[in-house]
């Protein structure tokens, strides 16, 4: 028969299974036996590892039977060909076997006679199962623990101890190594008195003895379930052997990560995680662009499939298109032989020609043609630190961050002008809604409203001091308007600290909150910058840049990434937050989520002719466009 190569049930590996020395059980067998037939339970209830309804038996792979041994169990060993339907397991041995209520047979088994405890043995002969920490699906080996009960002259029913969860992901890139499944720390308290339970975490020492704690086998079947504990796990499945045919598929590539029952009940029998974290990670341990998120109240019963909903990965194309990698300068050229310096705003000066703010070195304003790739220099701007700007009436407006200033640029009298000094403490940006102003002044934690224009009456929109920050100041950084009207602040923070920021603030045009976006915790590296709803998502402190997408949905960049927030069915609110691009600090030209980025990248606007095509500035000192295939 077919080998199964994605086949998923790689539960638990064992310690124990009743070690003690077995003496006068009425049932016992009084001749040695050496074959063993096992069977899987016909019950749909109890199939986890399966694919199609088949389940595959190992070449090779161990059981181990209750037995009069030293040990107090024998190794039983399959040595057919990998099949389905019923296998038959050999011994040598002519150890007695143990029959009836307080015997059992695990599959699959690693035997292990080192030390003076025996394993799959404890010392007090309860049975103890641990959770593995990592597995390696898409090689074709199979691990599915399954218990049965022995019974003389019966076949044994194998019916397995966890549940699984499945994972679909779609776009899978090329080097995407891990899936990792972690169940936070919790200090629920265990319900459901009288199950047969065993409960398990990875570092738990407890061990339960089944034949007296437990009462035997009895009418139903034992399980594995986790319980209250004081230190999270996690359970890795690797694969870097996944194919590229299993990565590209229309299907998507499944992964089944096992887990014991949940640890809690809902008062209706529902075993569940309060929560579980999922990442799909690099092989450096960087998390895959929009593969990692929390889920809920994940149901997880013995013998069933908990299916997650599908994660399709953004798929698209990175290319640098001006600038020299790693080498700042005001250089006029073609592409990479141009030199850039510290890019902080980009505008369209029209649907050909991107503008970009330099803030050091000559403070010149640069423009880049889109279809040539020439970069040049439109004018010296001076000041102190240009900074983020606007098209407006023919005019580009701009910040000079270090004189607190508004600015302009007029295109066809090349002049540049100061038309609004004392505009705040370090000043961000500008953004236009109608014809007033609206300035993002970082220090004084201020939005800023200029009625009818940087030269009209200047009031206080938002005051971010006004929030809880403790002895730390909320800076607003980034500024967009959505819609409706509403204004998108990105905020981060002075020291880090603050409870109100490593947020995006959706205000509404009476100056009034109407929800945040994120966990306000500093994601101090791309390993805890977190994608998911709005209570769980993580930014970090360079929130530098934020556009309305043409899809309606926010691209803003990050510290480490590129993240697009989408409107849920109660709008901002119920968000998600979506990582598209980012992964470390190694610089990689590439495709889709293989392009890494650098720290800091620098604002992010869309192309006006191509809704799929936007641009940002990366600190490595060049221009990126990325194409949303």
């Amino acid at each position: 028969m077919k080998r199964i190569k994605n086949f998923a049930l790689v539960v638990l590996g064992i310690s124990a299974i009743s070690c003690s020395k077995v003496q006068d059980f009425p049932e016992n067998q009084k001749a040695p036996v050496q074959s063993l037939t096992a069977t899987i339970s016909d019950d749909d209830a109890t199939k986890t590892a399966f694919v199609g309804g088949v389940f595959m038996w190992k070449k090779d792979n161990n059981m181990v039977v209750r037995s009069n041994n030293a040990n107090g169990f024998s190794t039983f060993t399959y040595k057919g060909d990998d099949t389905a339907g019923s296998a038959t397991f050999t011994n040598a041995s002519e150890d007695v076997i143990v029959y009836g209520n307080n015997s059992f047979a695990y599959y699959p088994a690693k035997v292990n006679t080192t030390g003076t405890t025996k394993y799959p043995c404890e010392e007090d002969g309860s049975l103890k199962l641990v959770l593995k920490d990592s597995y390696t699906w898409f090689d074709g080996n199979v691990e599915a623990p399954m218990l049965a009960k022995v019974e003389s002259g019966q076949p044994l029913e194998f019916k397995h101890l966890g549940g699984v969860l499945k994972l679909t992901f779609k776009n899978v890139p090329p080097k995407a190594a891990k899936v990792v499944v972690t169940a936070p720390v919790t200090d629920a308290t265990l319900l459901g008195e009288g199950k047969k339970t065993y409960k398990i975490c990875r570092t738990m020492n407890k061990t339960i003895n089944w034949e007296t704690a437990q009462g035997g086998f009895g009418t139903e079947t034992p399980y594995v379930q986790a319980y209250a504990h004081t230190d999270e796990y996690s359970i890795t499945e690797n694969i870097a052997s996944a194919t590229a045919a299993q990565r590209a598929s229309d299907d998507g590539l499944v992964v089944y990560v096992p887990l014991p029952v949940g640890p809690e009940t809902d008062g209706s029998g529902n075993h569940i995680y309060p929560r579980l974290e999922v990442r799909m990670i690099f092989a450096d341990g960087t998390m895959v662009p929009g593969a990692g998120f929390y889920a809920e109240n994940v149901i997880i019963e013995r013998g069933h499939i908990k299916p997650m909903p599908v994660r399709t990965l953004t798929k698209y194309r990175v290319e640098v298109v001006a600038g020299t990698d790693g080498s700042n300068g005001t250089v006029n050229g073609t592409g990479t032989a141009a030199k850039l310096n510290q890019v902080r705003g980009l505008a369209w000066l029209d649907n050909t020609n991107l503008l970009l703010t330099e803030s050091n070195g000559s403070k010149v304003l640069r423009k880049f043609n889109k279809s040539t790739k020439d970069v040049t220099s439109a004018v010296t701007l001076g000041g102190s630190a240009p900074w983020q700007g606007c098209m407006k009436d023919g005019l580009f407006y701009f910040i000079d961050k270090g004189n607190a200033q508004i600015r302009t640029w007029n295109p066809s009298t090349n002049e540049v002008a100061t038309v609004t000094s004392s505009v705040g403490n370090s000043p961000m940006c500008i953004r236009f809604k109608g014809d007033d102003a609206y300035v993002a002044s970082r220090n004084d934690s201020k939005i800023y409203k200029f009625t009818g224009g940087p030269t009209g009456t200047k009031s206080e929109f938002f005051d971010f001091s006004t929030l809880d920050h403790g002895d730390d100041t909320n800076w607003p950084i980034a500024l967009v308007f959505d819609g409706d009207g509403n204004a998108i602040v990105t905020v981060g923070s002075s020291k880090g600290t603050s409870g109100s920021a490593y947020k995006i603030y959706v205000i509404a045009p009476d100056g009034s909150v109407v929800t945040t976006i994120g966990k306000a915790v500093k994601a101090t590296s791309w390993a805890v910058t977190y994608d998911g709803a709005p209570a769980n998502a993580t930014f970090s402190s360079n929130m530098n840049g934020i556009v309305l997408g043409p899809d309606g949905a926010l691209y803003m960049v990050d510290s480490y990434a590129v993240r697009r927030i989408t409107k849920g069915s109660s709008g901002w609110s119920d968000a998600t937050v979506t990582t598209i691009l980012g992964g470390g600090s190694s610089y990689t030209t590439a495709l889709g989520p293989t392009c890494q980025i650098t720290n800091t990248p620098q604002d992010i606007i869309f192309d006006p002719e191509n809704s799929k095509v936007f641009y940002f500035f990366d600190w490595r000192y060049t221009l990126r466009k990325v194409t949303i295939e």
